[in-house]
C-alpha cells in the first residue's frame, strides 16, 4: 500500500512539474527590491477536524530563483531556487519537488522531499548560471493531514514571479 501510494505521489508531482508555466506567469517580473528568497506570494489552504473544529492551515511558499555562490562550493555559480510547506501542527505526511525554469522550459527539478509527522518540509533545484536569462520557481506538494481532518489530502503548486538574472558573479 505505502508503494502504490509513492508511487501515485511521484507520477502527481511530476505530471505537475511537466505542465508549462503558463501566460499569466511567464511574463511577470518580481519586485525591484526582492533579493534571495524573497517570496512573491503563496498558497495557503486549510483543512478542518469535523469533531473538534480543530483548524490546521499550511502555506506553500516558492521563493524567487537566485545566483547561488558558495566560496568553498564545488558547484560555484548556480540558480537556485527555493520552496517550503509550514502547516500549523504537524500533519501525516508532507511531500515537495521544485523545479526550475529558464525562459519558460523547465531547466532543472528536484526529487520528492518529504516528512511524516512534521509541519514543515522544504526542498530546492539549482543548476548552472546562465547569465542574462529569465528564472522561475514552481513547487508541487501533497499534504496528507491527520485522521478526522477534511480534506484527507490536498494537492497544491506554487509559482514563483520571473526574474532577470543578467550576471553569473558575485558584485
Amino acid at each position: 500500500m505505502r508503494n502504490v501510494q509513492r508511487t501515485l505521489l511521484a507520477g502527481a508531482l511530476t505530471g505537475a512539474l511537466a505542465l508549462t508555466l503558463g501566460a499569466g506567469t511567464a511574463g511577470a517580473s518580481a519586485p525591484a527590491d526582492g533579493g534571495p528568497g524573497t517570496a512573491t506570494g503563496a498558497t495557503t489552504f486549510q483543512t478542518v477536524n469535523a469533531r473538534s473544529g480543530d483548524v490546521i492551515t499550511c502555506k506553500l511558499t516558492t521563493h524567487l530563483p537566485h545566483y547561488s555562490h558558495h566560496a568553498h562550493a564545488d558547484n560555484r555559480h548556480m540558480v537556485n531556487v527555493t520552496a517550503d510547506i509550514k502547516c500549523t501542527k504537524g500533519v501525516a505526511r508532507l511531500a515537495l519537488r521544485v523545479g526550475l525554469y529558464k525562459n519558460g522550459s523547465l531547466y532543472k527539478q528536484s526529487g520528492t522531499k518529504a516528512n511524516a509527522g512534521k509541519n514543515k518540509v522544504s526542498q530546492n533545484a539549482a543548476r548552472r548560471c546562465v547569465k542574462r536569462q529569465k528564472y522561475t520557481g514552481y513547487a508541487a506538494g501533497v499534504v496528507t493531514f491527520p485522521p478526522g481532518y477534511t480534506p484527507h489530502t490536498k494537492q497544491v503548486k506554487h509559482t514563483s514571479a520571473t526574474v532577470r538574472i543578467n550576471a553569473c558573479k558575485k558584485r
